[in-house]
């Protein structure tokens, strides 16, 4: 009988017979960066070492509403700016120490009560000082459109900014503007047509702007955010119209907590809207003009595992091979079939008639894996530099070798 179970161990660990397939991908963070901090602090590695633990571990902590932002320091991929970067900031409540991390993919910040960061203690004590944080967002009316049409590029060929549509905003903490749309047509109001949308903002006071486009396909778009962040929403066709007006009643806006509050009204309409638009419901102008969308909107504050935690969206991530000859860099679909792949992949010993072709390079954000990879006549063997552990891939052309 004992003979019996050495032979099955054998050939499980051998032959692979019978083996069960394992997750190749250990992904360790990378030993460099670069790093862009203000003020300049020289970071032990130690030290960004257990700023990367603390990130990717689960969201536990919310920022308190009275701190101080001590420091911010942001880490980029040393090689592959698609890979995106880690924003990592410092913040003081009293004795207590927390540490907020967005990658660049994710949409909200996520926030961990830590232990005191020497290097940033010993800063300044002006930046320990403490202020009261609110949630509030202002929004201040923007009367000069070429504001907007010279921050963003607006090309008046292909889209025009729409009159009385355009504010700029501040967000003084944490959390998104929810934003959700209302339809009004011919007397009655419409199921949702339009989904809502979250837009989040990170800890700090952050400026953006919100406007309308008409497009010169005459569709609508939303367009909110800041920069190269902006994000676009282009409104069903439903809501094109000849004629369009904004209801440009308030030259101010605040969204307090989770006050819902109406942002904007558009009235669409096949005639000219020459009245003041202001002091009639969207009920009673439906009726006159045919649609009315209301746009609403309320600040929400990041909740534990929720609105802190990690999109659904695929990570960034990256498969390079490299040899003697050639460097090999696997595209969109590729590089997620590979992924896969390696997912639940079968440990093999490397038969010793094997040469070696190369090396494969894995990133993922700010983690790195290597592989050297060795091929038979038949079949494609990955070895981890770190592990040393030993796998069959099955055969395909990811790496272009012959």
């Amino acid at each position: 009988m004992r003979t019996y179970w050495g032979i099955l161990l054998s050939c499980i660990l051998l032959s692979g017979c019978g083996a069960e397939t394992l997750n190749a991908i250990e992904l360790r963070p990378l030993s460099s960066y670069r790093v862009e901090q203000d003020p300049e602090v020289a970071l032990t590695e130690q030290t960004k070492g257990d700023m990367f633990t603390y990130c990717e571990q689960r969201t536990t902590d919310i920022l308190p509403k009275r701190r101080a932002k001590v420091a911010e320091v942001t880490f980029r991929h040393p090689l592959y700016e698609a890979l995106g970067y880690k924003n990592v900031k410092y913040f003081a409540a009293g004795e207590e120490r927390y540490l907020t991390c967005a990658n660049s993919n994710q949409l909200m910040e996520r926030t961990f009560a830590i232990e005191p960061i020497p290097e940033f203690e010993a800063l300044d004590k002006e930046r320990f000082v403490e202020s009261e944080v609110v949630s509030t967002i202002e929004f201040d009316r923007v009367e000069d459109m070429k504001e907007i049409t010279s921050a963003f590029k607006v090309n008046d060929a292909h889209e025009t900014v729409i009159p009385d549509s355009s504010f700029r905003y501040t967000t003084p903490d944490t959390g998104a503007i929810y934003v959700t749309f209302e339809t009004i047509r011919n007397g009655r109001t419409l199921d949702p047509i339009v989904e809502p949308r979250l837009f989040p903002f990170q800890s700090g006071k952050n400026e953006g702007y919100v406007f309308l486009t008409k497009r010169a396909d005459d569709r609508i778009a939303l367009q909110i955010g800041k920069g190269p962040s902006l994000r676009q929403l282009v409104l069903p066709s439903m809501y094109e119209a000849p004629y369009i007006k904004v209801d440009a009643k308030e030259k101010e806006l605040s969204l307090e907590g989770n006050h819902r509050e109406l942002m904007k009204r558009i009235i669409l309409s096949e005639q000219p809207i020459e009245e003041n638009v202001s002091e009639k419901t969207s009920l009673a102008l439906s009726k006159t003009y045919g649609t009315v969308l209301e746009i609403w909107g309320h600040v929400r504050r990041p909740v534990l595992n929720k609105m802190s935690s990690r999109p659904a969206d695929e990570e960034m991530q990256l498969a390079v091979f490299e040899s003697s000859r050639d460097t090999v860099w696997l595209d969109g679909p590729k590089t997620q079939e590979l992924f896969d792949e390696l997912s639940h992949i079968q440990m093999r010993e490397k038969p010793t008639d094997a040469v070696n072709m190369g090396q494969l390079h894995l990133y993922r954000e700010l983690t790195k894996q290597s592989f050297d990879v060795w091929k038979t006549e038949t079949e494609l063997y990955l070895i981890d530099q770190n592990t040393s552990r030993s796998y069959e891939l099955p055969t395909n052309d990811y790496f272009q070798v012959n």
